[in-house]
């Protein structure tokens, strides 16, 4: 019985660790969402020419540690005052997808959202709100309490993806991706 359990069990982590970086490689599919400025933005078409940062979440815990990236990438990516302005050239986007039962708390979520957010920041908050479809196979999403980032190239594919809150290490490797 040893024997059938230890190939299994490898068979399975590599199934595993497959489903971790399964996107990479992959076009991002189409998600038509609004920003909070009432704009339709199609991802990855209206970021194609251009290397994109797009952080995805499903559910208020993960919604939480999506916001623990705003600064950071505000930081390093949006803010056209700074140094960065002239090494990076990168679209950023942080999606919130409600989809599901869901659904039901879009418009009082979206009016918190709309509340709460500066106007820096509204063209890029977006809101989707529809069927999840395959969207969470498409992008190895498992875990819905924690939000996903995804590094597209300048046609849409993703290059690089994560998961969890904002560290240092996850920024610095998303940025020598996208330098210029």
């Amino acid at each position: 019985m040893n024997k059938i359990v230890k190939p299994s069990l490898i068979v399975f982590i590599l199934f595993q660790f497959n489903l971790l970086f399964a996107q990479e490689g992959n076009q991002f599919p189409k998600i038509v969402a609004e920003n909070l400025n009432s704009k339709q933005i199609t991802l990855p078409i209206d970021h194609n020419g251009q290397f994109a940062v797009v952080g995805v979440a499903f559910s208020e815990d993960a919604q939480d540690d999506l916001y623990t990236w705003g600064l950071p990438i505000h930081t390093l990516f949006l803010d056209k005052e700074g140094l960065n302005a002239m090494v990076y050239d990168v679209k950023v986007n942080l999606l919130l997808l409600f989809t599901g039962v869901n659904k039901a708390a879009y418009n009082k979520a979206e009016k918190m959202i709309q509340d709460g957010t500066l106007d820096t920041y509204r063209d890029h908050i977006l809101l989707y709100k529809g069927e999840m479809g395959n969207y969470r196979d498409e992008l190895a999403m498992e875990d819905r309490k924690v939000p996903y980032i995804f590094v597209l190239d300048k046609e849409g594919t993703i290059i690089y993806s994560t998961s969890g809150r904002y560290t240092s290490l996850k920024l610095e490797k998303i940025a020598k991706l996208v330098e210029e």
